[in-house]
């Protein structure tokens, strides 16, 4: 089955979710995947049946853009996780997003940063936001070098913000507003290798 909306990359799509996603989402509720150790851990929530219930209900659902969540898959249709967006309509110039990559194996090889990219410039177009950011902790230097790449400045540090396995971390939150996305852009280095197979 095809997905319904596409954002093409080069080496990665975002895509509306389909059916056999499910699996996958069945697959990645795993507490024991790495990358529930960087995805906010000091809430200890690493079950996502809450989430598998809310896809199932999008799919069954008459979905409409701007859209709240696109799955990530690589160019040739693999599925690697899902980005999302934490818009409030309360509160509807600004926004946080998230991004979840849960298999190691899509790590360190620019796809991330691609995937954001590509989501960061969608919501700037289909939602009227003057700034886009995200919340993280400096135990999670991937997301933060994602950052730093796509020109997000640090806007805050709450320093021992959190504490992961016995160990206090600062929180941090990172942002960009959409005049300095729109100037710089398209020289932001989002590709740093081409995948391998």
């Amino acid at each position: 089955m095809k997905a319904d909306f596409v954002i093409p990359g080069k080496n990665v799509n975002l895509r509306t979710t389909i059916p056999t996603d499910i699996d996958d989402y069945r697959r990645w509720n795993d507490p024991t995947l790495k990358a529930w150790e960087f995805d906010g851990p000091w809430y200890n929530e690493n079950d996502i049946s809450g989430m598998i219930i809310s896809r199932q209900r999008w799919l069954e659902s008459d979905h409409r853009p701007p859209y709240r969540h696109l799955e990530v898959e690589t160019a040739d249709g693999v599925h690697l996780g899902w980005v999302v967006v934490y818009y409030n309509e309360n509160d509807p110039h600004m926004t946080e997003f998230g991004i979840d990559l849960p298999e190691e194996k899509s790590w360190g090889r620019g796809l991330g940063t691609e995937a954001c990219y590509l989501w960061i410039d969608y919501l700037f177009a289909a939602r009227d936001l003057t700034r886009i950011g995200f919340s993280t902790w400096s135990g999670n230097p991937a997301i933060i070098n994602i950052g730093k790449k796509l020109g997000f400045i640090e806007e805050a540090r709450i320093r021992r913000g959190c504490q992961v396995k016995g160990k206090f971390h600062d929180r941090i939150k990172m942002g960009i507003l959409k005049e300095e996305w729109d100037r710089h852009k398209e020289t932001f280095c989002i590709i740093s290798e081409p995948p391998s197979a």
